[in-house]
């Protein structure tokens, strides 16, 4: 009775035992086909700051694609979450290979700027678009507008570089600065950058050292901010091409004001009259004053002035109304027309037929339209989507104009009012170059402007190539660096992009046409009188 007992539970366990194994195998071999597998696995092209990350926290960072076999948690959920309000932009993402699974998954391959986290991600169903863990991210924005962007400037004022978030003021822009502490720390104060500090995946500073630049002085020519840090970066030019080396992007707190020439005060109450301008919408007397200054000799303070002349032969009148208004303003006449050759339409305090020797006389002006500006875009098909160009999309910012190119260019701002896109924005021809391709026209004059021969461009979508020389410019690399993207102007895709008529001071979208090259970037040129101005930023 026992050993049938005993037969029986060793029979009843062996086959329990037997059941179990089969059971496992069969688990095994289920656990096995739920592995997914790889059905892509390619580099990442286009554009590099398109493929500018940042982490969801929707998912975990892997040794491989996390459904593989053998795929390792290289970094949780939870700490890609923390990084994705990092205020740091070192925790900055580029994404750079894309792989799909058999299960229609992708995964992106990432790197974070400082090195410090590099695997597989899972990116959604579509490589069209980035999805799940990660997220498109613009490293850099716009800073807020400063309100006094386009006003009068004072060559007086002092500056103060510490703290600032938004844009630069007319007075800022126009002053020319040093670096504050010249040295060798890479913190952004010190020396200057291809890009603003960690925006961009391994791009570096343009100089390890500024000591040599101590007395160098600068203008600025661009800005923006880091999204992370919300703080502002100015990329400066050097007032002198042979400190040019030193040309690049450094934080604005990093400058100083260079120190202004004292003026020199060429007004002798004996011999002169000083004439002031009071801006009629603030009351307030701008810092800009004109002198004229008598050819006779012999005249005290309180002389009347008369017809006397200058050494040009202007009398005091003919001289101030020649001089014209400050920049940025107009005179404030009395009947809405220009102003008189006598002034007797002219609003002087005090009269100006009354001049004395010594006297200060105060003119009402007016503040002028707002500077016309453009915005950059691309479209890679005619009649296609435009996408906007930050500076960072052209190889060395954007193009750079004098201001005489700029005025050439753009409509004036002497009155305002409204003009015709067709005036100044189509495609330009020998035969308009002053008239409705007058933008183009002097576009073209920038430094770093170069002209490809026939078949040395791609259009992006056909594979085509240009059939005559084109003009433009050269943007980032792509496909690590083989090839770059190139930028020429569109007259006709500017034209259907904007309403016909626009006012004074208004946004011009202008619209570029998008090319592939595999030339070599040339040499980059720079113009110490250019400057980026005439771009909304």
């Amino acid at each position: 009775m026992k050993n049938t007992l005993k037969k029986s539970l060793f029979i009843g366990v062996a086959a329990l035992g037997l059941v179990a194994a089969v059971g496992t195998a069969n688990a095994t071999q289920a656990s096995a086909k739920s592995y997914a597998k790889v059905t892509s696995n390619k580099t990442l092209g286009g554009d590099a700051t398109s493929r500018n990350v940042n982490f969801t926290g929707k998912s975990a960072l892997y040794t491989k694609a996390g459904t593989l076999r053998g795929a390792r948690v290289k970094a949780s959920k939870a700490v890609l979450g923390s990084f994705a309000n990092s205020k740091s932009s070192q925790h900055n993402v580029r994404a750079y290979r894309v792989a799909t699974t058999n299960r229609g998954s992708v995964y992106y391959k990432v790197v974070s700027f400082d090195g410090a986290y590099r695997g597989w991600i899972y990116g959604g169903k579509s490589s069209d678009a980035f999805g799940g863990g990660v997220a498109q991210y613009n490293t850099t924005t716009d800073p807020a507008a400063n309100p006094d962007a386009n006003g009068s400037v004072s060559s007086s004022a002092t500056i103060n570089t510490q703290g600032q978030t938004n844009a630069l003021s007319a007075t800022q822009k126009a002053a020319t600065y040093k670096i504050a502490n010249p040295g060798t720390s890479n913190d952004g104060t010190e020396v200057t950058y291809t890009y603003p500090a960690w925006t961009q995946y391994k791009k570096g500073r343009v100089i390890t050292d500024s000591t040599p630049y101590k007395d160098a002085t600068f203008k600025v020519v661009d800005q923006t901010v880091r999204t992370r840090e919300g703080d502002l970066w100015v990329k400066i030019q050097a007032t002198d091409s042979a400190n040019s080396k030193a040309n690049g992007w450094i934080l604005y707190s990093g400058l100083a004001q260079a120190t202004p020439a004292t003026p020199v005060d060429n007004f002798n109450a004996d011999t002169s009259v000083k004439i002031a301008y009071r801006d009629v919408t603030t009351g307030k007397t701008l810092d800009k004053t004109n002198v004229w200054t008598t050819a006779s000799t012999g005249t005290k303070q309180g002389n009347a002035v008369n017809a006397l002349v200058n050494s040009a032969g202007y009398s005091l009148t003919q001289y101030l109304v020649n001089a014209g208004a400050p920049s940025g303003y107009a005179f404030k006449t009395t009947d809405g027309q220009a102003a008189a050759s006598d002034a007797k339409n002219l609003t002087i305090s005090p009269v100006i037929s009354g001049a004395k020797f010594g006297d200060t006389l105060t003119v009402d002006v007016t503040p002028t339209a707002a500077q016309t500006k453009v915005q950059y875009y691309y479209q890679d098909t005619e009649g296609g989507a435009i996408t906007a160009l930050p500076a960072t999309a052209f190889a060395s910012g954007y193009p750079a104009l004098t201001a005489a190119q700029q005025a050439a260019a753009l409509p004036d701002n002497k009155t305002a009012g409204s003009f015709n896109m067709n005036d100044y924005f189509q495609d330009w021809t020998l035969t308009n170059k002053d008239g409705g391709g007058r933008f183009i026209y002097n576009l073209i004059l920038a430094p770093n402007a170069y002209t490809a021969p026939a078949g040395e461009l791609t259009f992006p979508n056909t594979n085509t190539h240009n059939n005559g020389p084109v003009t433009g410019f050269f943007g980032q690399d792509l496909n690590n660096g083989t090839q770059r993207y190139f930028y020429s102007f569109d007259g006709k895709a500017t034209l259907n992009n904007n309403a016909p008529t626009q006012q004074k001071g208004a946004t011009v979208k202008v619209v570029m046409q998008r090319y592939i090259t595999s030339k070599a970037l040339p040499t980059q040129t720079t113009d110490a009188n250019a400057n980026t101005d005439y771009v909304a930023k």
